[in-house]
């Protein structure tokens, strides 16, 4: 497997390397460690893990032009990992995740043939998301080398079904969408009140964010809902920020530039097991996105499914993919600004817990019938039988 991203911090790739070490597959990855917080060489999940330590995080204006470069770098450098693997173990299957870890894969496929099979894993959208990144010009180029490289893999995995309809119309080969879903047995055996308690949120509304603080999320609406809150002396709402510290300083700086700390908790990077307690202790998930383009409307992001899991109603914005899986499960409320805000969602359901038992209920019967990892796991290992 080649990420261009940390192997440890990233939960669908651990949950496939793990899925297929757990089932007979000797797993290889080596990913690209951002913030350089990885020792060389580790072993997670059965997995055996070379984290390359070098073009860091960086919140410089000039990062897009910074990561691009830094990739054709790491692109260079797993080429000649994976040639060294080849001749160490004579034929295997390169698991390429996202465009970004692509060009160099195919270039192998290409030289050794026979003795490769290429798994081309593709997260988000890669039109929509060079897009948003670089515009419109390069957004083209990169569309018609993911057209050209498809036609060499042999198996394609998308995140989900929009994803995969646009990649086979380039493909004929195999291919699978896979949600990034949590484990049925990872789920907490703990009730609500009782995780509040724990992580001392007992008294609180609690709306949760997990994840990367990314452009792609619309922080502004949540702003504009705590303004709205104070303002009507609703003091007993708390939303809850789980994930990498660095990337909350500007949310951390603005809560405190508009005296709204008492409404927010930024408590970093806890373990996986942690954070389904999080999930379990909320109200409500935040994973309403901005409308960028193609990419943003087709995002499913692991924290939709995590909630189903645990219990808790997901906000969502009208007119994209998620919006869909929620009114077609009725786990969540879908955010049209034309028709109510997300302060009005907010107040709606924290005055109605009837109807918050009921999403609840609908989630949980969704993750139980569609969206948990032990169906995505099946279809992976489909896949890899069939190469």
């Amino acid at each position: 497997m080649v990420v261009a991203n940390t192997f440890a911090a990233d939960i669908r790739v651990r949950r496939e390397a793990r899925s297929l070490a757990g089932h007979g597959f000797e797993v290889n990855v080596l990913c690209w460690d951002r913030q350089g917080q990885r020792p060389k060489t580790e072993s997670i999940d059965q997995c055996l893990v070379r984290n390359l330590r070098f073009g860091k995080t960086t919140p410089l204006a000039s990062s897009r032009v910074y990561y691009l470069v830094t990739d054709i770098v790491f692109q260079a450098i797993f080429f000649l990992w994976i040639v060294n693997q080849i001749r160490r173990v004579r034929k295997l299957v390169i698991h390429s995740h996202d465009f970004n870890t692509l060009p160099a894969c195919v270039a192998v496929r290409v030289l050794f043939k026979d003795r490769v099979r290429l798994v081309y894993d593709c997260h988000e959208l890669t039109p929509g998301v060079y897009q948003e990144w670089y515009g419109s010009s390069v957004s083209r180029i990169v569309t018609r080398l993911e057209r050209i490289a498809l036609s060499v893999a042999d198996a394609i995995i998308a995140a989900n079904d929009a994803i995969l309809r646009y990649l086979r119309r380039n493909s004929p080969v195999r291919a699978a969408a896979i949600y990034s879903c949590p484990v049925i047995t990872e789920v907490p055996k703990i009730q609500s009140v009782d995780a509040k308690k724990k992580l001392g949120l007992s008294g609180f509304f609690v709306v949760l964010f997990s994840g990367w603080v990314r452009q792609d999320y619309d922080f502004d609406m949540m702003w504009d809902t705590a303004r709205y809150l104070v303002r009507n002396n609703v003091l007993d709402v708390k939303f809850v920020f789980i994930g990498p510290t660095e990337t909350m300083k500007p949310l951390i700086k603005a809560a405190a530039d508009e005296r709204l700390q008492d409404l927010f908790d930024f408590r970093g990077w806890v373990s996986n097991e942690e954070l389904l307690t999080y999930y379990v202790a909320s109200d409500l998930c935040f994973a309403v996105t901005r409308d960028l383009g193609p990419n943003t409307r087709v995002l499913t992001p692991v924290k939709l499914f995590e909630s189903m899991a645990c219990r808790v109603p997901v906000a969502v914005r009208d007119e994209t993919l998620a919006s869909k899986i929620v009114r077609r499960w009725h786990c969540g409320v879908v955010i049209n600004a034309r028709q109510s805000t997300f302060s009005m969602e907010l107040r709606r359901l924290k005055d109605n817990p009837e109807e918050l038992h009921a999403l609840r209920v609908a989630g949980s019967n969704a993750f139980r019938v569609e969206y948990n990892w032990d169906r995505m796991e099946e279809k992976l290992l489909q896949l890899y039988a069939k190469l």
